[in-house]
């Protein structure tokens, strides 16, 4: 499991295509809420496919099937706070279908 919690910690996201999604989330939230940092409005979660026991579906406010490039991931919601969430990412293995 990684954990980004600051924005110096989205360079060690090892997949080209989730780092660039991210750099260009983080982006659209410092524009659009006016935010210095990161952690002002939540943190990211990247798991493995082997740690998908962490990726608690009933506590998500939505899961949806992400493609980027030849990559799947489940990504998921889970609010924290008024203000705060936790954006988390599930590897999936090629050939697996996901239950979303």
């Amino acid at each position: 499991m990684m954990k980004i919690m600051n924005l110096n910690d989205i360079q060690k996201v090892h997949s080209p295509a989730l780092k660039a999604y991210i750099q260009q989330k983080v982006q659209n939230w410092i524009e659009e809420y006016q935010i210095a940092e990161l952690d002002e409005m939540g943190c990211f979660v990247i798991l493995e496919a082997d740690e998908e026991e962490l990726f608690q579906k009933d506590e998500m406010e939505f899961v949806e099937e992400l493609i980027l490039d030849d990559e799947n991931y489940l990504h998921g919601v889970r609010m924290l706070g008024d203000c705060y969430g936790e954006d988390t990412y599930l590897t999936i293995q090629k050939g697996e279908k996901s239950n979303v």
